[in-house]
């Protein structure tokens, strides 16, 4: 006896169906918007649970202010610096993976000045339309997932890193304001732990924090009990039932789901998931690091999230823990949790909170950022297709785009392009095989 065709529930019979493959945060708030706009959706992940990769762990931060590609100017420098193992924040565990000569190759003609300034405007773009979502989505789930909305502190202990950094506008509508050491600890006495060190810093108010598995966790369960979004854990995707360029099925080891779109939004796996349509997304996975301490003296962790842009790593306050992200390894697939790596983060940690927080029972945690060359998601149809829709490769700022970029590809899917960012703006980052 073969496998049921699930069906959906008889109030919906008359909407269409979409199959969202993924329950990160990326699928989830792609869900919501789906729903909202009259779809019945179905949401497939391999795990058991939502936001079981990348939405694990991550820094917590929706990072308006990190919003720039990694391609630039400067990056081919750090690279082989990462080659050499002499960039203690950029390590290439995995020479030989064509993957990432392929992926690398594509990041090198990225580097441009030219190009860097326009994937990092398209990446601004999407990620304050994020953070704006976010916070509507905030209002209408009543969700609490350990968020604040008053910025983020960049935070500089070299002088020259500091003085470049000076040569930029924060004034007008950028949403930053530098200050020098003494008024940062002033403003906040936690940031003393830095004393004799930090050399001033930026205070940005267009970013945000958030436990991004706890949202996404929270929001899954929130739409399970509105009706119309149906999740189905433990469900691998095996292939499609594809006729005359268009999917009329997702097809798992636990059934055949019908469907009238598909949405792949299932991070550093979307390839393999594309292979089917014969299209390789460039997304590589970017191995980072976390590690969560229980606070222990609250009084002596900085209000406000903060990234140590010297030794680039980030920390935040997320209600009773403390966690803090770095590192970006290039290791394939490999989420090995590497001793060395996590008591990089432990170090720091007590170097700068000792007694503030339990180093001894750090929860370490390592996940795979869906990367593309250019820094900008893959966001739109494919088109080898007639209905299958991708959102990934956002990287390091998957939980920031996450609630815009699901609005935007929802209103695409609905034939309503102008909702949300505009088209021509959409244009600007949309990047489809």
């Amino acid at each position: 006896m073969g496998h049921p065709d699930h069906s959906m529930h008889e109030q919906h019979k008359n909407s269409q169906r979409v199959a969202v493959i993924g329950a990160g945060v990326i699928g989830v708030t792609t869900a919501y918007h789906l729903a909202r706009q009259g779809f019945q959706v179905l949401v497939l992940d391999e795990a058991d649970v939502p936001a079981a990769m990348c939405s694990h762990a991550n820094a917590g931060i929706i990072a308006v202010g990190h919003a720039s590609s990694w391609a630039g100017p400067a990056a081919p420098r750090q690279m082989v610096r990462a080659f050499l193992g002499k960039e203690p924040s950029v390590m290439v565990s995995r020479f030989m993976d064509p993957d990432l000569w392929r992926w690398g190759l594509s990041f090198l003609r990225n580097c441009r000045a030219a190009a860097h300034r326009k994937h990092s405007d398209a990446m601004a773009l999407l990620s304050r339309h994020g953070r704006s979502a976010l916070q509507d989505l905030e209002r209408e789930a009543g969700l609490i997932f350990d968020q604040a909305h008053d910025g983020v502190y960049y935070l500089y202990t070299c002088p020259t890193q500091f003085a470049a950094r000076l040569q930029g506008d924060f004034g007008g509508d950028t949403g930053f304001a530098a200050l020098d050491a003494p008024t940062l600890m002033q403003m906040d006495p936690a940031l003393q732990t830095f004393d004799g060190r930090l050399q001033g810093g930026l205070i940005s108010n267009v970013d945000s924090k958030g436990d991004c598995q706890k949202f996404t966790t929270s929001l899954a369960n929130w739409l399970s009990d509105q009706g119309n979004v149906a999740f189905h854990f433990g469900c691998k995707v095996t292939g499609y039932d594809i006729r005359d360029a268009t999917v009329h099925a997702v097809l798992t080891d636990t059934g055949r789901y019908a469907c009238d779109h598909v949405v792949i939004a299932a991070g550093t796996a979307t390839p393999k998931l594309t292979a089917s349509f014969g299209v390789r997304p460039l997304i590589y996975p970017v191995k980072g690091y976390s590690a969560t301490y229980p606070i222990l003296d609250a009084s002596h962790i900085p209000d406000r999230p903060f990234i140590d842009e010297t030794s680039l790593l980030a920390v935040t306050r997320l209600g009773d823990r403390l966690r803090v992200t770095a590192i970006a390894e290039f290791a394939g697939h490999d989420k090995t949790i590497t001793a060395d790596r996590v008591a990089y983060l432990d170090r720091y940690v007590a170097r700068y909170f000792s007694g503030a927080v339990d180093v001894a029972q750090a929860e370490h945690w390592a996940g795979l950022r869906p990367t593309t060359p250019s820094g900008r998601p893959y966001l739109g149809r494919l088109r080898k297709t007639a209905n299958v829709w991708l959102n990934a490769g956002h990287g390091q700022l998957g939980w920031t785009m996450a609630v815009g970029a699901g609005e935007v590809l929802a209103a695409m899917i609905a034939g309503k392009p102008n909702s949300g960012v505009q088209v021509s703006e959409t244009a600007r980052w949309l990047t489809i095989p």
